[in-house]
């Protein structure tokens, strides 16, 4: 990924004078999917039922997880018949659910396996009830979550990946009516999974870009390349185009050499590259949830790369509860007026692309613990949202109603 962002940060300067694409004019597809979706779609992730400052911020759309629909006895289960009630209180009062379909896991857990073929006419008939179980409720489908990410992808490989995606997708679209479906690419897929998606791109009404410049790697340096990245989707599937999610840490810092130090000592570790030479141990003495995914999801890798994978890449960050230093867009400070200021550059300039037909802010409010290593300091999962943990306006609050409102 660090290759990529530096080749991109390189030619920047260059890629911004050809993202006009002259196609959209004649494209047929980006109007009928605003249409169906009633024009420029302004959402929100993860959303709460604050529907007065949902609908001052001029947030018509919610694009939230569906629940898998069965329980181990094959009825439906109680997450997914709650989900549904309060996503229709969503619709009452104003605000359209932009659905998104389980995980691999989800329906491994179930018992149904995507590598096997025997199981593929039962998943594609789940995609079928979500559609036809959700009419007047459910907008638009994104299938699945950013496959390539190991913690949404595994145990499937990212070819494994692009059929559940596209079995679904092939099973959806003949019944779809008004609703638009798609998938979306976050992480190092943007460069290959669209590819091996092509066979499946005649059953999809958009292609979705995840995308957190500035949070997750310290080399992409400026918003615009949010533009540039947005017009390489378009380019390459020739689909409209959506936003799916994209946000600004609104705190953080890095920590100093004498605080990580006292964490690894919390660790038991007097340095690095002792942590570094006993890294099983390590990782044993993590918060329980960071050990848990590292351990489910890296067991059989080497200590080398598994002491890499902790201390080179996003994994420090929440070890060290800490935005490390680079980490940050020219001229956006990882505070809440820096992050307010980031959606009021960026938000505009996203609308005003032709082929794209919505954008979600990540995320509606701030959490309470990170979900990835479960500590309420860590600020890498925290402080996404645009109003505080206590359902507070924050100044990104007021930034997005400003975008949305023009």
């Amino acid at each position: 990924m660090k290759i990529i962002a530096f080749i991109l940060a390189i030619l920047t300067p260059w890629l911004s004078y050809v993202c006009w694409d002259p196609t959209v004019y004649f494209d047929k597809e980006i109007s009928v999917a605003e249409e169906k979706v009633g024009g420029f779609m302004q959402g929100v992730c993860h959303a709460k039922p604050q529907y007065d400052l949902l609908n001052e911020a001029n947030i018509e759309w919610f694009r939230d997880d569906i629940p898998f629909p069965y329980d181990e006895n094959g009825e439906l289960s109680e997450s997914y018949i709650s989900w549904k009630q309060e996503s229709q209180e969503y619709v009452d009062n104003g605000v359209r659910i932009f659905g998104i379909t389980p995980y691999p896991e989800d329906y491994m857990e179930y018992g149904l396996d995507p590598r096997d073929p025997e199981d593929r006419e039962a998943i594609q008939d789940i995609a079928r009830f979500y559609v036809e179980d959700l009419k007047g409720i459910v907008g638009a489908f994104q299938v699945t979550n950013e496959m390539g990410i190991d913690r949404f992808t595994l145990p499937l490989t990212l070819d494994e990946a692009a059929e559940f995606i596209g079995m679904q997708l092939e099973a959806m679209y003949p019944i779809r009516g008004d609703v638009i479906i798609g998938y979306n690419l976050g992480g190092l897929s943007i460069a290959t999974l669209p590819f091996k998606m092509m066979k499946y791109h005649k059953y999809c009404d958009y292609v979705g870009l995840d995308m957190y410049m500035g949070c997750f790697e310290p080399v992409l340096k400026t918003p615009d390349q949010f533009i540039i990245l947005l017009n390489f989707v378009r380019k390459v599937t020739n689909k409209p185009v959506i936003l799916c999610e994209f946000g600004y840490i609104g705190l953080g810092e890095p920590k100093t050499e004498e605080e990580k130090a006292e964490i690894l000592k919390s660790y038991g570790f007097d340095s690095e590259e002792e942590a570094r030479a006993n890294i099983d141990e390590f990782i044993n003495n993590l918060p329980e949830d960071l050990k848990e995914e590292i351990t489910e999801n890296y067991s059989n890798e080497s200590a080398a790369t598994k002491a890499s994978l902790i201390f080179d890449g996003e994994y420090s960050n929440h070890i060290f509860t800490e935005l490390q230093e680079g980490f940050g867009l020219y001229k956006y400070e990882h505070t809440h007026e820096g992050q307010g200021e980031f959606f009021k550059y960026l938000i505009p300039k996203v609308k005003d692309l032709d082929y794209v037909i919505g954008c979600f802010v990540y995320c509606w409010k701030d959490s309470g613990d990170c979900y990835v290593c479960g500590q309420v300091d860590c600020p890498v999962e925290t402080k996404w949202g645009l109003v505080d943990y206590e359902g507070n306006p924050k100044p990104a609050y007021y930034a997005v109603k400003e975008a949305y409102s023009n």
